[in-house]
């Protein structure tokens, strides 16, 4: 039997499946389009500093980060389709309240809301794909589901930046709340008609988390995991597009064009690699190694080219490699919930993905800090530029990072798509 007709015999967990790719999409729209797409369009208008547009971009990354652990259990317990069902309560007053807001406290707290909702979203796909296809089909569909979602980053980039060249930004961000209303009512709709697995009777324990941070395995992953994640995601929704800008000279909606790009390389990566790991009979560790091969030749590169100030497509072509080193998230994901046990993948995927999004938010607030240190100036309309330096030092240290976890890759054990341990 084909894999597309094994897939279509369980159409019915489509109906579900479906609407969870469909909101995590717009959970990533979220995380994409704010803060670095509109950074001069928020920072001119609010007057913020580099430091205060980084904690805007944390408001978001530390509750996300913080609330996978509890999303994790809630949903290896009650399962991702009703864990979303609550969470993406929280996650549309998010949305709905910032664009209505202008006080810079009243922001973060909109974008803290907008962080715990989408918390619940990406494990529950972890979990549903592998409840509804099996785990011989899991890294397609997680291929295809991660792919679908990050169109909502793709979104977020270059047509939401054309978007609010045409109409107020405010106005466009709650036409997108709109849109995600819509798919989580399609949710909730077809959860009502959908058998969902029964609920264990079985106490809460925390013995699961302890014994996934007793693993080093699971420290070597989700070590190499958060370092491609974090620098992509820094360069995709905090600084890339300002870097372009202030250093290579280009302009507003060329900048948003690099970004839509990188998006869409790190699409079709991940929908490549997924093809990929099942023709390889499942083979994970050469295809981690590669990500960070690519992450840390292209972090090296990115030094000479801002010292030589190379042209702006140097930098273009190295921010595509960034993101196709980063289409492999589906890779560490796997290969974390294997280095633990199948009872627990959402555990385990919740642990990794909680590191990965605090190293976003602790090296974004760090890179507000490095900037302000160096000198930088300020047009009329108190948007703020950087300087060459600023960004040289800023390389620098990421391609230590970068070198360091491709280094640490290559002590990673293959699975072959079997779990190495029983809990």
């Amino acid at each position: 039997m084909g894999i597309w007709q094994e897939i279509y015999q369980k159409r019915q967990g489509l109906w579900i499946f479906v609407p969870l790719v469909l909101i995590y999409a717009a959970s990533y729209f979220q995380r994409t389009a704010l803060p670095g797409t509109i950074y001069d369009t928020l920072s001119g208008e609010m007057q913020l500093d580099a430091l205060q547009m980084a904690n805007l971009a944390s408001s978001f990354v530390y509750p996300y980060a913080i609330c996978q652990l509890v999303s994790g259990s809630l949903i290896d317990r009650f399962c991702g389709t009703r864990v979303v069902l609550a969470g993406g309560v929280v996650f549309l007053i998010g949305i709905f309240l910032f664009p209505l807001c202008s006080n810079i406290i009243l922001l973060y707290t909109a974008r803290s809301l907008t962080g715990i909702g989408a918390s619940t979203m990406y494990l529950s796909l972890v979990r549903e794909a592998d409840r509804i296809f099996g785990r011989k089909n899991y890294a397609v569909m997680f291929g295809i589901a991660y792919t679908c979602g990050y169109g909502g980053g793709l979104m977020g980039s270059l047509p939401f930046a054309a978007l609010c060249g045409v109409f107020p930004w405010r106005h466009v961000l709650l036409a997108a709340a709109l849109i995600s209303l819509a798919f989580y009512a399609v949710l909730t709709f077809n959860a009502r008609k959908a058998e969902l697995p029964p609920i264990p009777q079985t106490p809460f324990s925390l013995k699961p988390y302890l014994l996934i941070l007793k693993n080093p395995l699971s420290w070597l992953i989700t070590f190499c995991y958060s370092t491609v994640f974090c620098i992509y995601l820094v360069i995709q929704t905090v600084f890339g597009k300002k870097f372009l800008q202030d250093f290579a000279g280009m302009s507003s909606n060329g900048a948003a064009g690099v970004i839509f790009a990188l998006t869409l390389v790190c699409m079709s990566t991940m929908l490549t690699v997924s093809f990929l790991t099942r023709l390889t009979h499942n083979r994970r560790r050469p295809l981690a190694i590669t990500s960070l091969g690519i992450c840390s030749a292209s972090s090296l590169l990115m030094i000479p080219a801002i010292y030589f100030h190379w042209h702006y497509l140097a930098f273009s072509v190295l921010f595509c490699c960034f993101a196709a080193a980063a289409g492999m998230p589906p890779i560490f994901t796997m290969i974390m919930q294997e280095y633990n046990a199948k009872s627990i993948i959402a555990q385990s995927s919740a642990v990794s993905n909680m590191f990965g999004y605090l190293s976003v938010g602790i090296v974004s607030q760090l890179i507000g800090v490095l900037l302000n240190c160096f000198d930088h100036t300020a047009n009329a309309s108190g948007v703020i530029t950087y300087s060459a330096d600023a960004y040289l030092t800023l390389f620098i240290i990421l391609a230590a990072i970068a070198v360091t976890a491709f280094a640490v890759s290559w002590k990673l054990p293959e699975t072959r798509g079997h779990y190495i341990r029983r809990f």
